[in-house]
């Protein structure tokens, strides 16, 4: 008997849920309401940079052959950099380090940079630090080869700290035969993803 009791509640609250269900199900709370948690807005720029040339002399104290690889390492580097959003606009100042192939001018390059804002009062006074990776490739054309690059940023201080940037970019670069397969100048091409903390 016990049994049949239980089984007729079960039916009992069974039938109470189907007949008391509306079609419509309603959330507790609106979405009007919901607010998010973190600001997190994403800003779209493009960018365009070249270099500002240094002393080329210089390069063989960075530089070391080994068999038919060169290397550089940590090779000072000034690139005039424009961007659609002027945030991102300013010298950027880097350190590059890359392994080539001294017969084809093959190889992977990568390096850590600080880019400095034109106009700081736009950041309060804020700057981007970041790094790249990338491999060189060579063209159809002699002595011209393109190199994408990924680059990832964040900013430090100012109004951007703690800002994200993403970057992919072309960079094309012009070398001659007695440059050791090493860039005498290059341009760059990109577009990336500003992220607001």
């Amino acid at each position: 008997m016990k049994t049949f009791k239980c089984i007729l509640i079960l039916l009992a609250f069974t039938l109470l849920l189907i007949t008391g269900c509306s079609d419509k199900s309603q959330s507790p709370v609106s979405s009007n309401e919901l607010l998010p948690l973190e600001k997190n807005n994403k800003i779209e720029y493009t960018v365009t940079s070249v270099p500002i040339l240094l002393d080329p002399t210089i390069a063989p104290a960075y530089m070391k052959i080994a068999g038919r690889t060169i290397h550089l390492k940590d090779f000072p580097v000034i690139d005039s950099v424009t961007s659609s959003d002027p945030r991102f606009t300013g010298k950027m100042e880097h350190q590059l380090s890359i392994k080539l192939d001294l017969i084809t001018g093959e190889g992977p390059c990568n390096g850590k940079w600080t880019l400095t804002p034109d106009n700081l009062e736009l950041t309060g006074g804020g700057i981007w630090e970041g790094t790249y990776e990338g491999y060189r490739s060579k063209t159809d054309v002699p002595f011209v080869f393109t190199l994408p690059l990924r680059m990832v940023a964040h900013g430090k201080g100012g109004t951007i700290d703690g800002w994200e940037t993403f970057t992919d970019a072309i960079v094309t670069g012009y070398t001659a035969p007695e440059s050791y397969q090493l860039p005498v100048y290059w341009t760059v091409a990109g577009s990336g993803v500003m992220i607001e903390h």
